[in-house]
């Protein structure tokens, strides 16, 4: 059931971002409170506090990303609430395919519109759901 609502919610994410370039907090939240939920009724308290400190690792990790602007703050949201789902080891293995998948739509929408890399924006949670992709069919 967790990894469906973690798919889910890439899903919706992806979507809203490809419209808006914007993630919906309510939709995050929503997962986040879902899977503390779901761990506190599987009974393990050391596992309630695996995913927040997957977070908090995350966060920390990637602030200084946000600061400098590389990172929207629903891209550092989203990859916080991807570290609760799968723990630190999982989420480094999607991150390479999304760095991957990351490119390729970077050069396809430059391309397509003609601005340089640098300036092109895109969005960034539906490179995220292509590197998830991988995990959710089986092959990663």
């Amino acid at each position: 059931m967790k990894e469906y609502v973690f798919f889910f919610t890439l899903f919706i994410c992806a979507m809203t971002d490809i419209v808006s370039f914007r993630i919906k907090n309510q939709i995050l939240a929503a997962s986040a409170v879902f899977l503390l939920i779901h761990e506190s009724c599987a009974g393990a308290e050391r596992a309630q506090a695996t995913p927040l400190i997957s977070a908090l690792v995350v966060f920390i990790i990637l602030i200084p990303f946000y600061l400098i602007g590389f990172l929207g703050a629903g891209d550092v949201k989203l990859l916080m609430i991807s570290a609760m789902y799968t723990g630190l080891t999982e989420l480094c293995g999607i991150l390479t395919v999304t760095v991957a998948s990351s490119a390729l739509i970077v050069s396809v929408i430059s391309i397509v519109r003609k601005t340089p890399l640098s300036k092109t924006e895109y969005p960034f949670a539906f490179a995220l759901f292509l590197g998830a992709l991988p995990r959710w069919t089986g092959l990663g």
